[in-house]
């Protein structure tokens, strides 16, 4: 934990998959086959902890859902790239785009097609359901499942890694 936290310290740019971070990965169908999702509200309000303390935010998924537009809206989240089949160059468009280093980089990601992004991030972070192949590569595997506060664990610990306390009260209109 102390590597992970010294590395942390130098983070700026927070780099998300959308299905299995954001939600538990699982998607519900009507009848209608109109697919919704599940989101953790602390994980919400996590993204917004992350803004407040100028850290750059971005959403990579592999998914063309409109549903992640709608989230990313809600949180106020400006760079979302979806339908990404190459997310590795996707993020050096990103970090190029707002001048930030591999070594101040972080992707939350749970499954194989995460994986490309290895070689130009600091930490690969996996919620505690990522699959298998993620779990190996993983610099941290997190005690939360994804869509069930993994984010907002995450948050916590980059926060108190820059000595900001996670845990004072906070005033959102989204989360």
């Amino acid at each position: 934990m102390k590597n992970l936290n010294d590395k942390l310290k130098y983070i700026k740019l927070v780099v998300l998959d959308f299905d299995g971070v954001f939600t538990d990965g699982g998607i519900y169908m009507d009848p209608k086959s109109q697919g919704f999702r599940r989101f953790d509200v602390k994980d919400g309000l996590g993204i917004k902890l992350l803004q407040k303390n100028n850290f750059k935010v971005a959403i990579v998924s592999g998914s063309n859902s409109k549903i992640i537009d709608k989230r990313a809206e809600a949180l106020g989240i400006k760079i979302v790239k979806k339908g990404i089949s190459n997310k590795l160059e996707i993020l050096k468009e990103i970090q190029d785009d707002l001048k930030i280093k591999k070594e101040e980089t972080i992707f939350l990601g749970d499954d194989i097609n995460d994986l490309t992004v290895l070689p130009n991030i600091s930490l690969f972070i996996a919620p505690s359901d990522a699959h298998i192949g993620c779990k190996t590569k993983a610099s941290y595997i997190s005690k939360s499942r994804g869509g069930m506060g993994f984010i907002r664990e995450i948050v916590d610990d980059l926060l108190i890694s820059k000595n900001v306390d996670p845990y004072l009260p906070f005033e959102t209109k989204n989360d």
